[in-house]
């Protein structure tokens, strides 16, 4: 099949968050399987217009920015996109299908839709609506959430990475159930392949001694992931682990506030705030951590928790997420509910359980090479295509 996809962001444009890697490695898992990819996107300083990168065909699309209006600018890019799939066709010739990422490149798919009627895919990694933390506000974010229904009606398949985010597309934008396919997200487990010896490649630059424990919590730091109920679950934690640790690696909004209220709680002593971190370092303090906690209000997926699995490591989610979806209770982490106190009580049964805490490690490392490789991925995203 010759397959267009359009994503305003990718590793070999602009990279901004996990939108990018998913774009990236789908597409190269697309070709890899015998297809002929073509990714449209944004264009960076000092790249090429087209370029083919392992073997996937990437078109970057220069557009007028516009600062003031982040939609309009998106309608902007949206408009270049077309241009340049209309100049890929005469090139490449006709293309079997068109799949869009997210609420920016919703204005290409329908202007294209409209002119070849193609079939038309579109994948949601999440909606505004959880962005914000299970809230509907005005402005920007009504018309992003306009967009976002506007794709789901003009396309004949929409994927999402949960039953969790199906359900929410479901009510929130009246999405009929037989369009919607549900098909996780993707990792590939061979890039965590770093030697980290914990105390020397980590804990010794926090001030943390060899034997603490060790929690961690990795993403943005915003109401939706909640980690504030991680962080009120520490004193009742520290009550029967005083040494144990927690590090809250990223950043975000509400990063200064946890911050400020780790002394009201008497933590301080225990929490450290590590800001942003390169790919690299995100890879050292997954290594070093005894579990990682994903205490989110809203999460369509995470990745965090393939990234978790990926080094062995067992993880505590919440229920009613798409990362609690994928969890076997006991087997590959624990899953707990939206409150401090049962957060507590997951990071007490890992730290009284050592030795099975590493068995659910090691289980989730064999559910990412056996359910969330790219390849498998990308065969049931072709499916949609057909």
């Amino acid at each position: 099949m010759r397959i267009a996809i359009f994503s305003w962001e990718s590793l070999h444009s602009i990279p901004v968050g996990g939108l990018g890697v998913h774009v990236t490695e789908l597409a190269a898992a697309l070709q890899r399987i015998g297809n002929e990819v073509h990714v449209f996107t944004r264009i960076g300083n000092n790249q090429k217009v087209y370029e083919i990168i392992d073997g996937v065909h990437y078109h970057r699309c220069p557009f007028a920015w516009d600062t003031n209006n982040f939609v309009w600018e998106m309608d902007n890019m949206c408009k270049s996109m077309v241009y340049y799939f209309f100049e890929a066709e005469k090139e490449f010739g006709n293309f079997d299908v068109i799949h869009g990422h997210d609420w920016h490149v919703v204005n290409a798919l329908d202007e294209i839709k409209k002119a070849r009627g193609m079939r038309t895919v579109f994948t949601l990694h999440s909606t505004q609506y959880g962005r914000e933390g299970n809230y509907l506000s005005e402005g920007i974010p009504r018309d992003i959430r306009n967009l976002e229904w506007f794709g789901t009606y003009v396309a004949d398949r929409v994927i999402v990475c949960s039953n969790v985010m199906k359900y929410e597309i479901g009510w929130l934008y009246t999405t009929p159930e037989w369009k919607i396919r549900v098909i996780p997200n993707g990792i590939n487990p061979n890039y965590f392949k770093l030697e980290v010896d914990p105390w020397q490649d980590v804990k010794r630059w926090y001030g943390i001694d060899v034997y603490d424990p060790l929690v961690m919590f990795l993403g943005r730091i915003t109401y939706h992931k909640g980690p504030d109920l991680l962080l009120r679950a520490i004193p009742e934690i520290l009550r029967d682990y005083p040494n144990a640790k927690f590090m809250f690696v990223g950043d975000g909004d509400m990063k200064s506030w946890l911050e400020n209220i780790t002394s009201e709680l008497g933590i301080s002593h225990a929490t450290r705030f590590t800001g942003y971190v390169s790919d690299l370092d995100k890879e050292k303090f997954l290594k070093a951590s005894d579990c990682v906690v994903i205490p989110s209000r809203n999460e369509p997926f995470g990745i965090v928790a393939l990234e978790a699995w990926a080094c062995e490591r067992p993880i505590i989610v919440t229920n009613g997420t798409g990362a609690a979806e994928i969890v076997e209770h006991e087997i590959n982490g624990l899953k707990v509910f939206h409150s401090p106190e049962s957060i507590a009580w997951g990071v007490k049964y890992l730290f009284s359980y050592f030795e099975r805490a590493r068995m659910m490690g090691r289980n989730g490392r064999k559910t990412v090479e056996e359910k969330f490789s790219w390849d498998a991925i990308a065969k049931h995203v072709l499916n949609t295509f057909k």
